[in-house]
């Protein structure tokens, strides 16, 4: 008959790899941080964004050619920034938009959003828990506007 510890140490070993997955678990969710969406602006405008496509040739040599898709983009102001992005949805089939983002509820003119930006890419939150992904055309400082002065000959008296 094995003695105690002959019987015992498989278990052990089990608990030392339950401990030390535990461990590393609660490690890896602590190192992930919730994302945040610091930025904040609204959309000013909505247009298009032009795609060249082509169609592959067959094996005998027919098909082939190039047609333009189109996906969504949004000028989107913030403070400083004034950024233009896009969606990058384009559609399966020629001659159509593709899809806009905002998940189930589109982006429309006059919406306030939320956003973050890593390496030329805006996220912005979607009411699923997920996010959306757009790409950055455009990113300018926003023009400052200075007031009128009394004194100069552009104000009306």
């Amino acid at each position: 008959m094995p003695n105690w510890n002959e019987r015992c140490k498989p278990s052990l070993y089990l608990l030392a790899l339950f401990i030390f997955a535990v461990v590393a678990l609660s490690g890896a969710a602590a190192a992930k941080e919730a994302k945040t969406y610091p930025e904040s602006g609204k959309v000013i405008g909505i247009g298009q964004n032009e795609h060249t496509k082509t169609h592959p040739k067959t094996g005998n040599n027919t098909g082939g050619g190039s047609y333009s898709v189109y996906s969504h983009t949004y000028k989107i102001e913030t403070d400083t920034k004034i950024y233009e992005m896009d969606c990058g949805k384009t559609p399966m089939f020629l001659g159509s938009t593709g899809k806009e983002c905002g998940g189930d509820k589109p982006l429309q003119m006059g919406d306030v959003i939320h956003f973050r930006v890593e390496k030329g890419t805006s996220y912005i939150p979607l009411p699923d828990g997920s996010e959306q992904k757009l790409r950055i055309l455009n990113e300018e400082a926003k023009p400052e506007t200075k007031p009128v002065d009394a004194k100069t000959p552009d104000a009306k008296q």
